[in-house]
């Protein structure tokens, strides 16, 4: 064995004050000190075994230690593992092709980069290079795409929703020019409505805000809108197809690029290849990341055929954008959830774990909201189901307290704190064990609000 993997397995719990001060975190949600995993499931430094409802913030698609891709990286490893952008290399070549063929007709060109937040700014790079007259663009209420300078101005992170200033506000001098219009929040608008449980009528609304917002709200044309096509950090909140295609027309009477942050819809979590295949909307550039490697880093976005993309001078340029090990995970997932029929199996057992929720919410106070495509799953937690008002509180003692039960719950949404509980394992995820989960998290219920449900 080596030395550093020695050093590593031999790490105990008391070490951990010798080394904790040296290390800093910009943020995160705080959780166990994990170790191992395998399959679904994820050990502790205590070697307590958790059935993983976060597949690691949504990017394992495959679970843990899946032997088949830990097999190819190890190949390709004592091939190469690094080369720069500039030099062409053959998993970069099967991979673009193969995005291509499983995403919607017309998206067909690829640029590889590294990280969420700088993969966004690609994005918008794309859209002021085919609309250089124009300088605006505009995100959703409750919308995440990352923290960095730029994407700052686009995530929710830096406003008022939380109850103050914090975070990304701090930098919102450098990415002024964002627009913020409402989301369809369905469960909870964010304007009176006639009849709460109408979403055409929120779907309206928003459609009418955006469009006055085009209109009265930008100085000078809107660039690009870029928006999640369900949106996930701010709260697993899934949009409708006439909104989405609403937006889509929109945007075309504008002249405004439609950019999809498709960073956790993407290879298979909503049970098809991306969000554009599940409602037949398809925007001007997509957006991959997390999932796309398997655990490995690596992002993308994919263009349409419609728009200009970038040229080899230096705009958009990664030290690490042409990693094969991540590429050829990459292409290993997408050849597995192929051929053993992943998305099948995501479209099963999803209905069955959403299936059991229900169930359960028919017998408690406190599920307000069951949300859930495929294995993209949200359960909005409420101290009365009449009035709706979110209970954070309760959320966040549903994951503490599942961490007692050997279960990593995902919490999510926006306002006072985070009052959405999320589901969302990887997608080799069996009935037997989305059974599991299922029983995991009534017993956490019943420990946190007291219910037999």
């Amino acid at each position: 064995m080596d030395s550093i993997i020695k050093k590593i397995l031999d790490f105990k719990k008391e070490d951990i004050p010798e080394y904790e001060p040296y290390l800093m975190l910009g943020g995160g949600t705080p959780g166990v000190n994990l170790i191992k995993g395998e399959n679904v499931y994820v050990y502790d430094i205590d070697d307590k075994k958790y059935i993983d409802c976060t597949s690691q913030s949504w990017a394992l698609h495959l679970g843990y230690a899946h032997p088949e891709l830990n097999q190819a990286v190890k190949e390709q490893i004592d091939y190469s593992n690094h080369f720069h952008t500039g030099f062409y290399t053959v998993p970069r070549y099967l991979l673009a092709k193969k995005l291509a063929e499983i995403f919607p007709e017309k998206m067909n060109r690829v640029l590889f980069t590294i990280g969420g937040g700088a993969t966004i700014e690609a994005a918008l790079k794309v859209a002021i290079l085919n609309r250089p007259k124009a300088h605006n663009f505009i995100s959703l209420y409750g919308a995440y795409h990352g923290t960095s300078f730029m994407t700052t101005g686009a995530s929710h992170t830096g406003t008022m929703a939380s109850g103050k200033y914090h975070g990304g506000a701090d930098l919102a001098h450098f990415s002024q020019n964002f627009i913020r219009v409402p989301a369809p929040y369905y469960y909870r608008p964010y304007f009176e409505v006639t009849n709460k449980d109408d979403k055409d009528e929120v779907d309206r609304r928003c459609l009418e805000a955006l469009e006055m917002q085009i209109k009265y709200g930008s100085t000078g044309p809107v660039c690009a809108l870029l928006m999640e096509p369900l949106q996930a950090s701010g709260g697993q909140i899934i949009f409708s197809k006439n909104y989405l295609q609403g937006v889509r027309d929109i945007c075309n009477r504008n002249n405004i690029i439609l950019i999809w942050d498709c960073i956790q819809t993407a290879f298979g979590r909503m049970g098809t290849w991306s969000a554009a295949e599940y409602y037949g909307v398809t925007p001007d550039i997509m957006v991959l990341g997390k999932s796309m490697g398997a655990g490995y880093p690596i992002n993308a976005i994919v263009i349409s055929d419609d728009i200009e993309g970038v040229k080899m001078d230096g705009i958009d340029l990664h030290t690490f954008g042409n990693n094969q090990v991540s590429q050829v995970a990459s292409l290993k997932m997408i050849e597995i959830i192929e051929r053993d029929n992943i998305l099948g199996n995501v479209n099963s057992v999803g209905a069955f774990i959403r299936g059991g929720l229900l169930e359960m919410q028919k017998k408690s106070d406190h599920i307000g909201d069951v949300r859930a495509i495929g294995f993209h799953i949200g359960i909005e937690f409420v101290k009365d189901r009449e009035t709706r008002e979110p209970d954070y509180k309760g959320c966040t003692a549903m994951r503490d307290k599942g961490f007692k039960n050997a279960v990593i719950f995902g919490v999510g949404g926006t306002g006072q704190g985070k009052a959405v509980l999320k589901i969302k394992p990887p997608l080799i995820t069996t009935k037997e064990q989305g059974a599991e989960i299922l029983d995991k998290f009534r017993k956490t219920i019943k420990d946190v609000y007291g219910e037999n449900v």
